[in-house]
Parts: C-alpha cells; sequence; structure tokens
C-alpha cells in the first residue's frame, strides 16, 4: 500500500520547528510542509493540494476554523496543532522562575485578546481553567464568518501595539504565529508556546487513523437503482437507456457491474463512485445527463452499505422515495436518508427517531418518514411557522400534497393554524400552521 501524504500548513515562524518534530519522529506517512501568510491563504493551499494529498494538519485553532468557513464542505480529513495544558504550564513556570521580577498581570495571551478584555496570565491562572478557555475559544471562533476571521490576525495585531505603546505589559506569550513579524518589527517581547513532539505524533496518528477510516468508506459497497419516473421502461426505451448507461461508464471511466431489473437497471460499485457521481450527495449526475442528453426523464436511487446486499436493498428504498418526492435520494451505510439531490432544500433524515416523533407519525396517520423529514426541514430553517406552499418546495411534493400533511397533522394535533394572510388581492387567504414537534402534551 502506497503511503499515506499529509500536507501541513503552517506559517513560516514555525516551519523550521514543525520541520524539526517532523525528521525525529518515526512517521509511516509522507509529509510536505506549506506555509501561509495569514488566514486568507489557507482556501487556496487546500485547493492547490487536495488531490495529491489524504490530510491536512494546520497550526492552530483559528487556522483550522479558517480552513472549515472558507471550505465547509472540504472532502479531506484536517485537524489543528497547538500547544496543550502541560506545554503551557511548562512555559509558564520556566519563565516566572528564570525572571523573578515578572508580575503575572504584566504578562498576556494573544489569544485571549479577542474574547476576552482581561488577558493577563494573573487573569488566567486565577479566574480561568484551561478547560474553559478552550470552550469558549471555541464558541468564539464558531461566530465567526470567514471575512471576520481573517480579520483576527490584523486586528490581534494592532491591540497588542496599542497595549505595548501604552506601556500595558512586559511581556506577550503567543499563540498566533503569523503575527511575529509585525511584533518583531515594533520589538515587542514576546515567547512562543511551542506544542509537546508527543502531542504532535498523537495528532498525526489522529489525522492517519481519520485517513484510513475515510478510504475504508470509499470502499464500501454501493448500488444505483435506476427505473422510468413513475413506471417499469419499455422494451425499446430500456434498450436506449442500456446504450446510453455503457457510454457514461466509458465516458467517465466508471467501475460498475450492471444488471437488468424489472423496472430498469441495476449498477454495482462503490460509494467512492456513489461520491463522485453525487458530489458527495449534492446533486445527481446521472439523471441530469441522461435527461439531457439523451433524453430519459428517470428516478435514480442511490445506496451505500455494509455489504452488497445492504447496498442494493438501501437503492431500493432511495428509488422508492424518489418516486414519493420526485427527485434523486442517497441511503447511506448508516440507513440516514438524503436528498432530493438537485435541489436547494436537500435534508439529511436520521434513521433513528424519537419516541415523540413514532407517536406524533401514529396520531396523526402520516408516515415516520414524512415526520423525520419536517422534523429536520424545522430544524434547518429555524422556525415551527409553515405554510402548505412552504412545505410542498422542501418536500418536493404537490401543493394537494401538502395540504393533505398539514390537514392531518392539525386533526393529530401536532399543528395549529395560527393566521392567514393573502399574498394577493385575489385568490384565499394563505393559512400559516405552527408545528408543536417539541410540545410533551402529544
Amino acid at each position: 500500500m502506497n503511503k499515506r501524504k499529509i500536507i501541513i500548513i503552517t506559517s513560516k515562524f514555525l516551519h523550521v520547528f514543525v520541520q524539526h518534530i517532523i525528521d525525529e519522529l518515526p512517521l509511516d506517512c509522507d509529509v510536505e510542509i506549506v506555509e501561509y501568510k495569514c488566514f486568507q491563504d489557507i482556501k487556496q493551499i487546500y485547493q492547490q493540494y487536495e488531490s495529491t494529498s489524504d490530510g491536512f494538519m494546520l497550526s492552530g485553532k483559528a487556522a483550522l476554523a479558517a480552513l472549515e468557513k472558507a471550505l465547509p464542505d472540504h472532502r479531506k480529513p484536517a485537524v489543528s496543532f497547538g500547544s496543550d495544558l502541560v506545554s503551557m504550564y511548562r512555559l509558564l513556570l520556566k519563565h516566572f522562575v528564570e525572571q523573578r521580577t515578572l508580575r503575572t498581570d504584566r504578562v498576556i495571551f494573544d489569544f485571549l485578546l479577542p474574547i476576552q478584555e482581561n488577558a493577563t496570565v494573573s487573569y488566567f491562572l486565577h479566574d480561568m481553567d484551561f478547560p474553559s478557555t478552550n470552550t469558549a475559544v471555541d464558541n468564539w471562533l464558531a461566530t465567526l464568518d470567514i471575512g471576520r476571521l481573517s480579520s483576527i490576525e490584523e486586528e490581534t495585531s494592532q491591540k497588542i501595539i496599542r497595549l505595548w505603546e501604552q506601556n500595558q505589559f512586559d511581556l506577550l506569550i503567543c499563540q498566533y504565529s503569523s503575527i511575529i513579524p509585525v511584533l518583531e518589527q515594533h520589538n515587542i517581547p514576546y515567547i512562543y508556546c511551542y506544542p509537546e513532539k508527543e502531542v504532535f505524533q498523537s495528532l498525526v496518528e489522529t489525522l492517519l487513523a481519520q485517513i484510513e477510516l475515510s478510504f475504508f468508506r470509499e470502499n464500501l459497497p454501493a448500488a444505483i437503482t435506476i427505473s422510468g419516473t413513475s413506471s417499469e421502461i419499455g422494451e425499446k426505451d430500456r434498450a436506449q437507456l442500456k446504450t446510453a448507461l455503457y457510454a457514461l461508464k466509458a465516458e467517465l471511466a466508471l467501475d460498475m457491474i450492471f444488471q437488468e431489473t424489472p423496472t430498469g437497471f441495476q449498477l454495482f460499485t462503490s460509494a467512492k463512485y456513489i461520491n463522485y457521481l453525487t458530489d458527495h450527495f449534492q446533486t445527481s449526475f446521472l439523471s441530469v445527463r441522461l435527461k439531457e442528453d439523451y433524453g430519459f426523464p428517470v428516478s435514480v436511487g442511490y445506496g451505500i452499505g455494509k455489504n452488497i446486499t445492504e447496498a442494493r436493498s438501501h437503492a431500493e428504498a432511495a428509488l422508492k422515495e424518489s418516486f414519493y418526492a420526485k427527485g434523486s435520494f442517497v441511503i447511506d451505510e448508516n440507513g440516514n436518508l438524503i436528498g432530493p439531490l438537485n435541489r436547494s432544500h436537500c435534508v439529511t433524515i436520521q434513521k433513528t427517531m424519537s419516541e415523540q416523533l413514532y407517536r406524533i407519525a401514529e396520531q396523526c396517520k402520516l408516515s415516520t418518514l414524512t415526520i423525520q423529514k419536517l422534523n429536520t426541514i424545522l430544524q434547518i430553517t429555524g422556525t415551527n411557522k409553515m405554510t402548505s406552499q412552504d412545505l410542498s418546495e422542501h418536500l418536493g411534493v404537490t401543493l394537494r400534497n401538502a395540504n393533505r400533511i398539514l390537514n392531518q397533522l392539525e386533526k393529530g394535533g401536532a399543528a395549529t393554524m395560527v393566521y392567514s394572510h393573502s399574498s394577493t388581492s385575489k385568490g384565499r387567504p394563505v393559512k400559516v400552521y405552527e408545528l408543536h414537534f417539541n410540545s410533551e402534551t402529544l
């Protein structure tokens, strides 16, 4: 087996340190170190190396957050490295022992400045603990968009310069290695908290484990079931569809086995090709190409399983859902339903569901799948108010079916018509329903 390749994205300041650790550790992988100047560079670096590497390590939580904000659907595993509890306290102990005149209220942390007015060591030691500090930093990073995150380095640098000019501190403990050129330019005394070698090795091993898991998933058995949009395919169309499928297989160099079924075709492959054909569960490339290039409107169900039998079963269940919702669906190896593809309202329905949702389905005489979909839609939209038009668009069903579902929910006590409004001067008022999926009385 070829060695896995890891890209380490770090600052110029840390390059030598990282290279030294890599040279010392007995790593069973290939490593390449790439420098970034600011957080805005990270997206481009990732995209440049995505196709030739198996995973990424980034120096610091903020750098990893910059990647996740810029590319929320990035495909390759990524972890961050930085100082841990042990290295942080070792650093503090070392410097306060060596410099007895150094005061804890005159030493500050750069990573605390964006989230905490008092960023001194004194405050850190007496009023905070390391786990809660990590949580505070994580929560802060989660609230930032990519634009705000990209400006953090500049804002932190300017705040440090201002505090230094106001004689507010004597030493900076640095975590943002990318701002070190600015510190040196202004002769601001600093020390950098390096991660321990053992911690670094553990993170590499964690990343390699994530990479292996990703490769394992890519090789899971998968099936694709293709049929007409509502019924069996006639013999003439079947022959032409078969020709079109083989043409697409040759064009895309797909590793697939074909099998005819009473209603169409079933293709057996691996999860890797499902990911490719659906752009990681975003679109249904097959149905689009078959319709646009060959004139075949088809329904497609994609299934991934822990074995080929489960993959086939999932594909057939996904196909049934496509008949109902008029779009292609995926059921993954965990039994989660994802779709409809090619739409902005693609949702993931978890296989497991609470007793509350089962009770709602039973009382309202609706399928558990419909209730799961509705529950997911409520979570995505962030509101429990919905019209029949909203429901029609989210579920991909007709307005008539949407009205039927809302009526059933109202009869079962899971929805209430709260008010109505007129969208135009003509026509019936639009009813707005409030769904009670979290009510304890149901």
